[in-house]
């Protein structure tokens, strides 16, 4: 149930919100059908994900629909499986080589152990066939939803557009995520202050409470959008981590956590730095202002200057 009513809603908010659930629902199933395919390899030939350690590849997908087992595998031709291997990845011959050595090795390993049925191979086609058509789809919604941002650039006052933007500037979060987040509240300005954001996200602890018993442990309420939590909860992994070469990716949010967990299960650690995330989205969406990274001490600064100036 939602917290806050949203009102005003306009028809491209509406077909934003539209497309962007449209889109974590395709998702969802794709993520179906890569499970069940990863159960039919499992029986079929196990240690090709030894070769290849994404098997829902394009290369993966390619060779399994063309040999789905270790002996076809070995049956197959030398010169073609590596062209093949070569076409598909668009690698050099002595990648292909050596991914065609490894995987012929595997294969003379794993035969006596596959289940080489009739089942197993109609089943592996199928979801083969199925991702395929999946991805597309994504890929189609997640196009969709880039037209609609690029027709409403376009307008005189732009305003989808504009608040996307905006959230893009905060670390962790990416145009999809942005576009999500601006369809599922809706009217922004519906929100005086950020707790009744964060209560609208559903991020707010709940009240364990009957009769004169009121429960000293508090959970999330889980009210509002279920999507509005998930995309939140991604960015907020984002904001903890640090990228390849090292670097936080936001340093302030990652120590904000450090913190947090010497004295708390990461669990509760990561809802409070969700809940920062909440206001940090109120505040630059408030005043239509990207994102700028700021340590606590400055932040304590800019409000006695401004404490002091009124």
């Amino acid at each position: 149930m939602n917290t806050v009513p949203v009102a005003g809603i306009s028809e491209d908010t509406d077909c934003l919100r539209s497309l962007c659930r449209h889109y974590y629902k395709l998702s969802d199933q794709l993520t179906v059908f890569k499970n069940r395919l990863m159960g039919t390899i499992d029986e079929l030939f196990l240690s090709f994900t030894d070769v290849f350690k994404n098997p829902t590849s394009v290369t993966a997908l390619a060779i399994l629909e063309r040999y789905p087992s270790p002996e076809d595998i070995l049956n197959a031709d030398r010169d073609e499986l590596i062209s093949l291997i070569r076409q598909i990845s668009r690698k050099g011959p002595k990648w292909a080589t050596g991914k065609y050595e490894l995987l012929c090795s595997k294969a003379r390993d794993f035969s006596p152990l596959s289940i080489n049925s009739i089942a197993n191979a109609a089943m592996l086609k199928a979801n083969i066939s199925m991702i395929r058509t999946l991805t597309q789809s994504l890929d189609e919604a997640l196009e969709a939803i880039h037209r609609l941002l690029e027709q409403d650039s376009k307008k005189e006052m732009p305003t989808l557009s504009l608040t996307v933007n905006i959230l893009c500037s905060i670390p962790g979060i990416g145009l999809l995520t942005a576009a999500t987040i601006v369809a599922e509240v809706g009217d922004f300005s519906a929100f005086s202050k950020p707790d009744k954001l964060v209560a609208f996200f559903g991020i707010d602890p709940s009240v364990n409470q009957s009769g004169q018993f009121e429960g000293t442990k508090s959970k999330m309420s889980k009210r509002g959008s279920r999507l509005l939590r998930r995309v939140l909860f991604t960015s907020a992994l984002a904001n903890v981590r640090k990228k390849r070469d090292g670097k936080k990716i936001n340093p302030v949010l990652y120590e904000y956590y450090r913190k947090k967990c010497l004295s708390k299960p990461k669990k509760v650690a990561l809802g409070a730095v969700m809940r920062k995330l909440v206001a940090i989205i109120f505040a630059v969406v408030r005043d239509k202002k990207p994102f700028v990274l700021r340590k606590p001490e400055d932040h304590a600064k800019m409000l006695a200057a401004k404490n002091l100036a009124a």
